[in-house]
């Protein structure tokens, strides 16, 4: 992926739609892009929005970064029809990427710099989330069935665009990281973490977690770092059992290692997740009990007190001036949001999305 330009000191403080930012970009901010000219690369950030589900309104938004131009619809603006039903995640592999649409069975292939449309990898069992391992070889997790059964990663040919082989792992596994020649994947139905060979792709081992691990990351010094959520059981009227319900934690893995050392968070009322680092990545980023923390990677405790406190859906920090994008849902019933902040936590400005906005890719 390449690098990016950095943001103007002073904040841009769009107000999407009005007529001052109409006269400062002499067009309308929200309006899609011309299909027939390329979107330009390294000043982009694409905004996964979920969608209903059922719906079929998934979308992907951008973002630019030099001229604050939003492009709310445009995946459907480009390719002339809609994304699918929940678009889970995105990610890239230079100048291509990858969007998981999960309710759709699928992973949608495009060209990050013109966001056309090169293949549809179909016929996938509830995917999640997708990594390159090199130009020719990537992986996607797939749940399967949330009926208990183990979930699956299958290998993908970057060339062809195909499915090659799926590897049984625990259940309902999440995000999934390649580290040097092993491939990380986190299962959120249980406590591990299955490790996979990437020369080989047979699994190692197993690292045992805390409860639901969700999202993984790798720090500065070389160790990754896993969330784990927790826990929820509910009762007969499916209200949350908080008296069965487990804390949500931190653990630290060694590749190479097959151990953890786990760090539980003060509560079981709020889910920790979204766990992302900032561009140094030396410091770690996460959503709970409705706010943004941070922890610096040698912090021996873990923080009590939010730098953002506000209740995020999606989170991301760009890599390269480390300003911080927050997804808001405003629950699903109509456009979502994205509030970017300063990386002290102080709110910079924001701009509309599509629906349920949970993750960014930087590009």
């Amino acid at each position: 992926m390449k690098p990016f330009f950095a943001f103007s000191s002073a904040p841009i403080r769009v107000l999407l739609g009005t007529t001052a930012a109409l006269g400062l970009f002499a067009c309308d901010p929200d309006s899609d892009p011309d299909p027939t000219q390329p979107i330009a690369a390294t000043k982009t950030v694409f905004v996964v929005n979920e969608g209903n589900f059922m719906k079929s309104n998934a979308e992907i938004s951008s973002f630019s970064k030099t001229t604050a131009l939003v492009s709310k619809s445009l995946f459907s603006a480009i390719n002339n029809r809609p994304l699918g039903d929940v678009a889970q995640s995105m990610a890239a592999q230079d100048s291509t990427g990858y969007i998981v649409v999960n309710n759709s069975n699928k992973l949608e292939v495009v060209n990050l710099r013109t966001f056309r449309s090169l293949a549809t990898i179909s016929n996938l069992k509830l995917p999640r989330y997708f990594a390159a391992a090199s130009a020719n070889k990537g992986y996607v997790t797939e749940t399967v069935s949330y009926s208990g059964v183990p979930g699956q990663v299958s290998i993908v040919d970057l060339k062809t665009n195909t499915v090659t082989k799926s590897i049984s792992v625990g259940k309902q596994p999440e995000t999934l990281l390649v580290v040097g020649n092993r491939l990380y994947v986190a299962n959120g139905g249980e406590n591990t973490v299955t490790v996979i060979n990437t020369t080989t792709d047979v699994v190692e081992g197993t690292i045992t977690v805390g409860d639901s691990p969700n999202s993984l990351v790798l720090d500065r010094n070389n160790k990754l770092w896993v969330l784990n959520g927790g826990k929820v059981v509910y009762d007969a009227s499916y209200n949350v059992d908080y008296t069965k319900t487990t804390k949500g934690s931190l653990s630290s893995i060694t590749p190479g290692q097959l151990t953890a050392t786990t760090r539980e968070l003060a509560t079981n009322l709020s889910q920790p997740g979204r766990l992302t680092t900032n561009g140094p990545k030396d410091k770690l980023y996460y959503t709970f009990q409705s706010g943004v923390y941070t922890l610096g990677i040698n912090d021996a405790k873990l923080p009590t007190t939010p730098i953002i406190k506000r209740s995020l859906y999606g989170l991301g920090i760009d890599p390269q001036d480390n300003t911080i994008y927050g997804g808001v849902s405003n629950s699903f019933s109509g456009a979502g949001q994205v509030v970017r902040y300063q990386s002290t936590g102080a709110r910079i400005d924001s701009f509309n999305v599509s629906v349920g906005p949970n993750s960014f890719l930087f590009y």
